[in-house]
C-alpha cells in the first residue's frame, strides 16, 4: 500500500474500472470490425531468388484482449486537482491467427503459395495520463488520455506451402510475411484498438468514491 492516500484510492478506482472494462472491450472491437480483421497486410518484395507478392488476411483473436492491471505511476496534486500517469498491462487470451497467401516469381515459374500465421502469448503494455479531483467529499477519476500501447509478440510463426520439393525456398517469404504482419498488427494496436479502449474507458467516467 502506498503512503499516499490519493494513489491508493485512484488505484482502487482503476481496479474497478478494469473489471468493468474487460466485459466491454471484446464486443467493442468486434463491433468496430477488427475481429475478424479482413485486410492485415499486403505487398511485394525481392527475396533473392526472385520476387514475392503476399497478403495477410482474416486476423482473428484480437477481441480476446483483457487488461490485467492498471496502476498509478506517479501523481501530482494542485489544490483539489490531481494528475499523473497510469501504467497498464494487458494480454490476449487467445492466439492471433491469420491466413497468408501470395505468389512467388522465380525464373519461369509463378507458383501460388498459401498458409497461415500464428502469434501465441501476445501482450500489451503502456501508459496513459489521468485527471482527477476532490470535491464535495468525493475523489473522482475524471479522464484517462494519451494512451500509449506497445505490442509484445510472444511466439510468432508463419507456415506456407506451394512449391512441393522446392519449399525450402519459402523461408525468405515466410520472414517477409511475418515482418509485414508484425508491423501491421502493431499499428492496429497502437491506433484503432488503442482508440477503442480509450473510448470505452472514458465512457465510464467519472468514477467517484467517498473521500476522505
Amino acid at each position: 500500500m502506498s503512503s499516499d492516500p490519493f494513489t491508493d484510492i485512484i488505484n482502487e478506482i482503476l481496479q474497478g474500472l478494469v473489471t468493468q472494462l474487460n466485459g466491454e472491450i471484446g464486443p467493442a472491437i468486434q463491433g468496430a470490425g477488427y475481429d475478424p480483421y479482413p485486410k492485415v497486410a499486403f505487398g511485394s518484395a525481392s527475396i533473392g531468388v526472385g520476387t514475392a507478392s503476399y497478403s495477410v488476411t482474416n486476423l482473428t483473436g484480437i477481441s480476446s484482449l483483457q487488461i490485467q492491471d492498471m496502476v498509478v505511476g506517479n501523481i501530482t496534486a494542485s489544490g483539489a486537482n490531481l494528475s499523473g500517469t497510469v501504467n497498464f498491462h494487458a494480454v490476449l487470451n487467445s492466439s492471433l491467427s491469420a491466413q497468408a497467401g501470395g505468389d512467388l516469381h522465380v525464373l519461369f515459374i509463378d507458383p501460388g503459395i498459401s498458409g497461415s500465421l500464428r502469434i501465441d502469448s501476445p501482450s500489451i503494455s503502456g501508459t496513459a495520463q489521468f485527471q482527477a479531483g476532490t470535491t464535495g467529499g468525493k475523489l473522482c477519476l475524471n479522464q484517462l488520455s494519451g494512451m500509449n500501447a506497445n505490442f509484445n509478440y510472444g511466439n510468432a510463426s508463419v507456415w506456407i506451402d506451394g512449391l512441393g520439393p522446392l519449399n525450402d525456398l519459402l523461408q525468405p517469404v515466410e520472414n517477409l510475411i511475418l515482418d509485414a504482419a508484425k508491423g501491421a498488427i502493431s499499428g492496429l494496436i497502437s491506433s484503432q484498438i488503442n482508440s477503442i479502449v480509450s473510448e470505452e474507458l472514458n465512457r465510464a467516467m467519472p468514477q467517484c468514491v467517498s473521500f476522505p
